[in-house]
């Protein structure tokens, strides 16, 4: 990639529509984005080398609470360490542990890194986690369990309310949702899979990321000042990870403040998401309704996939092939993952979907 990543995006030297990735806003080549970046770059350098947090990650953690409407939010070095925090921080509050088979391998290394017992459950199987609960949780233990809010090859949405209609059993229960996938792209305000399913108010705790729909970079974990007490006093990443980097968290914060400013990129997306979505329905794909902007298609014996990427490819045109278990939530059969951004043009979405007709 030789340009900032967009609708349309320079590879080995050539332009092309470009429906990979998870830059669902486009908002990592966004001019203002990389202007904060430069400045605080300029500013500030690369990085404080200290514990010493600069404006610009002070920004973030007022920007992105405002955004989701939580107290505050501990922001770290990575996404991918955002579940290991929020287990840490909560693991004085369960028993024993209970995750969808298909979480993201994040979700699932920070289930190892906590030493407690941790059992898997059918993914997307509220009767299946019923199920594992009755049969591990002994009187007295609190249950923990995890998902992702929106998974990352397929797209699905994980049944949030229905794992907490299983939970009331279980009054003490708590459930944990890393939502990178979802953050800033399903709930009527973009505030994620909680907002979605309508259970903000439910006890159940997120984490998620700002390098996919924000456009920038770094882990986050939003809650009360209790949850952030409790993950300055339990886990360890905050104090051994390294923060973002300046221009990192400069440029999280201005995506976030675009998004906040900007809510018709919203309505873009989910309007592009339908359009994506029904001339595929016309082609024979069968794809869930709803706004989330990852198509994930499945092929049949007849039809090869990896061929129809390749004829893309040679039409300038750039989707994903996954193998089958390609990746954390991938299935046993070979797909497409289609990333629909806000800033793709009806006229590239149209013809992405007449090159899928003419390849398959």
């Amino acid at each position: 990639m030789s340009s900032p990543v967009g609708a349309r995006t320079t590879i080995d030297g050539r332009e092309v529509d470009y429906f990979r990735g998870t830059s669902y806003y486009g908002l990592h080549g966004h001019p203002e984005v990389i202007a904060a970046a430069r400045d605080a770059l300029t500013a500030y350098g690369v990085g404080t080398a200290t514990a010493a947090r600069t404006p610009a990650h002070a920004e973030v953690v007022e920007r992105t609470s405002r955004f989701l409407g939580t107290e505050t939010v501990t922001y770290v070095a990575s996404g991918y360490l955002a579940p290991l925090v929020l287990l840490q921080a909560l693991s004085q509050d369960y028993d024993v542990a209970f995750a969808d088979d298909a979480s993201h391998y994040g979700v699932l290394d920070a289930l190892r890194a906590t030493g407690k017992d941790a059992v898997l459950f059918r993914h997307l199987d509220p009767d299946d986690l019923a199920h594992h609960l009755a049969l591990r949780v002994r009187s007295g233990e609190k249950p923990l369990v995890v998902t992702d809010g929106v998974f990352p090859s397929t797209g699905a949405i994980a049944p949030l309310s229905a794992y907490l209609d299983v939970l009331r059993r279980h009054p003490e229960a708590l459930l944990c949702v890393d939502d990178a996938h979802g953050l800033a792209v399903i709930g009527a305000n973009g505030r994620g899979s909680l907002e979605y399913h309508d259970v903000e108010r439910d006890s159940a705790r997120f984490c998620g990321t700002l390098s996919k729909a924000f456009g920038g970079a770094g882990g986050i974990v939003p809650g009360d000042r209790d949850l952030a007490a409790k993950i300055q006093r339990l886990s360890r990443v905050p104090l051994g990870a390294s923060s973002p980097s300046v221009p990192a968290a400069a440029a999280s914060a201005a995506g976030v403040r675009i998004l906040a400013e900007h809510p018709e990129m919203r309505q873009q997306l989910w309007d592009n998401v339908r359009r994506a979505k029904a001339g595929l329905r016309a082609l024979g794909f069968d794809l869930a309704d709803t706004p989330v902007p990852i198509v994930s298609l499945w092929g049949g014996p007849s039809v090869d996939l990896l061929h129809v990427q390749e004829m893309l490819e040679g039409q300038d045109i750039l989707v994903h092939h996954s193998p089958p278990r390609g990746y954390s939530d991938s299935p046993d059969v070979e797909t497409l993952r289609i990333a629909i951004f806000s800033t793709h043009t009806p006229e590239q979405i149209d013809r992405l979907v007449a090159a899928i007709r003419r390849a398959i």
